[in-house]
């Protein structure tokens, strides 16, 4: 992970980038972005179904259970990572298929978090 700092509306601001073969995480405040490269895109819609970690971290609470009915941008997972809280929210509506974590589980960069169907 490496952090940038850029420039918005002439204050600095500091952001965490972590890149690998599939694309680029971002983060600021708290907020979670995952940017993929042109190859991961049409891969990326295929696995909709599934909310991965942003990073390593830890979990600090599950927000849903198994079966449950979730609505778009639904918070599923909260976790911390770097000292910082994520909150990782639905990315279409659904049902909860399978929560594959617990809470203060230790979890990778890419670990599949919640499968919904």
């Amino acid at each position: 992970m490496t952090w940038q700092i850029i420039e918005r509306d002439g204050k600095p601001i500091r952001i965490a980038l972590h890149r690998d073969k599939r694309g680029t995480w971002v983060s600021h405040q708290g907020i979670v972005s995952f940017l993929p490269t042109e190859d991961a895109k049409e891969k990326t819609k295929k696995t909709r179904d599934a909310i991965e970690a942003p990073m390593t971290g830890k979990i600090v609470s599950i927000e849903v259970g198994e079966g449950e009915t979730v609505e778009e941008g639904m918070v599923l997972i909260v976790m911390e990572a770097m000292k910082m809280e994520y909150r990782l929210k639905a990315p279409k509506p659904g049902t909860v298929k399978t929560v594959h974590c617990q809470a203060n589980d230790l979890v990778d960069l890419g670990q599949i978090l919640v499968s919904l169907k």
